[in-house]
């Protein structure tokens, strides 16, 4: 079933951001909401997917309970979780037909319009996407907060927090990186004991710009935190293996500061992408680029 009208999402563990667009392109309206990674809290995720749409229609005039001429391009965190994706797509709005893939290869798409490249994004979480030129694509990384992510937002919020800790314990030499997440933390709870509880994938994210503004300043344990991060999205990008002339492109929250040192990790430029993740939703659900067929390659 073809639809005239697209609702394209890119849908993050720290935000969502859509667009009600034309299949030719042109935007209707624009909106953003709060987490949608249903793979760790689906009833956030389903609040959030069901606000932004609810936002989108109202701007573009529309009443958000006439969903039968809107395609759903859903380009998400957490939905190559099967019981997750189910469970959100069960819990919005029944659009007249919903096209469905992986946050990171929705920006894929759309940074390279469907050519064969590789994409890391680093935002909240991380992950490596190679599109080949037959339409089928690989992912590495993308395995979530706690056992992956290497070099993500959480990943480098986790850092931060800590070495706060260790600070606190007397382990570490007090520093302004420490202040600043001391700060976040107290905004959080009063009780120190209660602040472990309290911080998921989402919040330990929000600490990464505390890290990066640290760095900044030269202080030390940034810079560690930092250069970290930027070697394991290095070591991310060799695992595509890309063939020589394609290229490398970079995108997410922590694009902008992180480029040029992943650039410096793999020994060659890394792009900045021709267009984001909701262009590349549209893409795919107009059948200008395939849709996400990920290659079997016995991962465990």
């Amino acid at each position: 079933m073809t639809t005239d009208l697209i609702f394209c999402v890119d849908a993050g563990g720290t935000r969502c951001r859509g667009g009600l667009v034309a299949t030719s392109g042109s935007t209707l309206a624009e909106a953003e909401d709060g987490p949608c990674n249903p793979a760790t809290d689906i009833d956030r995720a389903a609040a959030s997917l069901t606000g932004l749409w609810a936002a989108c229609a109202i701007r573009a005039g529309r009443d958000p309970a006439a969903v039968g001429d809107v395609t759903l391009a859903l380009g998400g965190a957490g939905l190559s979780v099967p019981a997750a994706r189910s469970g959100l797509l069960d819990a919005v709005p029944r659009f007249a037909r919903a096209v469905v893939m992986s946050d990171g290869y929705a920006a894929l798409i759309g940074a390279s319009g469907g050519a064969p490249s590789g994409l890391i994004i680093a935002g909240t979480g991380v992950a490596g996407h190679r599109l080949f030129a037959d339409g089928t694509s690989i992912e590495r990384d993308g395995w979530g907060w706690i056992g992956g992510d290497r070099g993500s937002g959480a990943w480098i919020g986790q850092r931060a927090l800590r070495h706060a800790l260790a600070v606190a314990d007397g382990l570490a030499p007090r520093d302004g990186l420490a202040d600043s997440v001391f700060a976040e933390l107290r905004a959080l709870s009063a009780a120190p004991r209660g602040w472990i509880p309290l911080l998921g994938p989402e919040r330990l994210g929000a600490m990464a710009p505390l890290v990066l503004r640290a760095a900044a300043a030269g202080e030390p344990a940034a810079l560690a935190i930092r250069d970290r991060a930027a070697a394991h999205l290095g070591a991310l990008a060799g695992a595509l293996h890309l063939d020589a002339g394609e290229p490398l492109f970079l995108a997410g929250g922590l694009a902008d500061s992180l480029r040029a040192l992943v650039a410096q990790r793999v020994g060659h430029p890394v792009a900045t992408p021709a267009a984001d993740a909701r262009e590349g939703c549209r893409l795919v659900a107009t059948g200008a680029a395939p849709p996400e067929r990920v290659r079997d390659e016995a991962r465990p």
